[in-house]
């Protein structure tokens, strides 16, 4: 702290400042833009769920017809050592 008996520039720009006060219309168009932002978040996630999905889906497609397919020629190899 200085003790000069000249008043700060700066705390005196400061003072003149308009004082800090909630506007209800800035307010609604924050929430606004809040709101589609996490709108078009929940959309995009959505999106990449039901593919997420169906990629799974088609991989126990693909597992199950791999799986079948060995245990078929399984069972033709059985019985062809059978026979």
């Amino acid at each position: 702290m200085t003790h000069d008996d000249e008043p700060d520039a700066l705390l005196l720009s400061l003072t003149r400042l308009p004082s800090a006060a909630p506007r209800a219309e800035r307010d609604a168009r924050v929430r606004m833009r809040c709101h589609s932002t996490l709108t078009r978040r929940h959309a995009a996630r959505q999106r990449a769920m039901q593919s997420r999905v169906m990629l799974a889906r088609l991989a126990d497609a693909a597992l199950t017809a791999v799986l079948c397919g060995y245990a078929t020629m399984a069972l033709v190899q059985a019985f062809r050592l059978i026979h």
